[in-house]
């Protein structure tokens, strides 16, 4: 068994994958490492790029090709695909700290935790700068309990997917699966929670996140392409939500609502802003059919939307009673 399955989604990036790639071919460390380069349909030279890193490199690199279906699909398999001990997913635009990974690595290969932390860089392209994320110092270094990490820092946690490793073998066992398109990245660090025992954070730097591409799915113009993904995506986590287990511990639960709730209105915000979708066609009889699943959803996560404001009015209530979309008169 691999000590680290890398997973890689891959549609048309053959421009940006070789660097990646690239930042895990540690030597060090490539008895240990699996690179999981799942492409999902690409129509550019995609698959012919990463089929050269499997041929140059066979016993690290492994191609899984299928056909296209979204981020999530790709995520989907790569987990059920996935050999190693644990597991980091890393977008193909993005890379890893290689200075980092022995270190990291042999630490992986002599414990049993379910989930780990690290810190992680972004770098911001039309800028040029980057920016290191870290934790506070007293979380550092401790393999503990979910329970307790939740009863002694209850306003910690703070780690996106690209701070997170899992135990290859909980994701497998409890089926993870997440949305098929866009935004899956928010369910992928929400379903583990109930199945995670032991956490640890750690102070090392493991991946870069690229930021600066419309072509991301968090910028401007990709929220406005894709709110019918960040819709859908709500709906799921919101229905998680009423199902996660009650045994939880209470600060996490707290937590998982605060997200779910975080989602929904910017559900709302994403289909009656002008900003994003709120001239798009349909998307009126959208937020409708939206709202009316919300109330018979979920009635206190209704209610909670209908009180959020924008310039000092609740702009979503206002627009249940009088259907004016003020974000639209503006």
């Amino acid at each position: 068994m691999k000590t680290l399955t890398f997973l890689v989604p891959c549609y048309n990036v053959a421009g940006c994958v070789g660097r990646c790639v690239e930042s895990m071919l540690v030597d060090e460390i490539l008895d240990d490492v699996e690179i999981l380069l799942v492409n999902d349909g690409s129509n550019d030279r995609t698959l012919a790029v990463l089929r050269e890193y499997e041929r140059r490199w066979p016993d690290v690199v492994r191609v899984v090709d299928k056909e296209n279906g979204g981020w999530g699909t790709a995520i989907n398999r790569g987990v059920r695909e996935a050999r190693g001990k644990y597991l980091k997913e890393v977008d193909a635009d993005d890379w890893v700290e290689s200075d980092s990974l022995r270190h990291y690595v042999d630490f992986l290969k002599n414990n049993e935790i379910d989930y780990i932390a690290t810190e992680y860089t972004e770098y911001f392209k039309t800028e040029n700068r980057s920016v290191r994320h870290s934790y506070r110092k007293e979380i550092y270094d401790k393999t503990m309990s979910l329970n307790d990490f939740w009863e002694q820092y209850p306003t910690a946690w703070d780690f996106p997917i690209h701070a997170i490793t899992y135990r290859t073998q909980m994701l497998q066992g409890f089926g993870l699966t997440v949305g098929d398109r866009y935004y899956g990245d928010i369910e992928y660090n929400l379903y583990s929670l109930p199945h995670v025992r032991t956490i640890r954070v750690m102070p090392v730097n493991i991946t870069v996140y690229f930021r600066g591409s419309d072509a991301q799915s968090t910028s401007t113009a990709g929220y406005a392409r894709h709110y019918k993904d960040y819709v859908a995506m709500s709906r799921r986590i919101t229905m998680f939500s009423l199902s996660a287990a009650a045994t939880l511990h209470p600060n996490l639960r707290k937590f998982i609502v605060e997200t779910i709730r975080g989602t929904a209105v910017r559900a709302y915000y994403l289909m009656m802003s002008p900003v994003y979708a709120g001239k798009a066609k349909g998307v009126k009889a959208e937020l409708k059919e939206y709202d009316r699943w919300l109330k018979a959803t979920d009635k206190e996560l209704y209610r909670y939307c209908g009180k959020q404001r924008k310039h000092g009015i609740a702009y979503i209530r206002f627009w249940r009673w009088c259907h004016i979309n003020l974000l639209n008169h503006r």
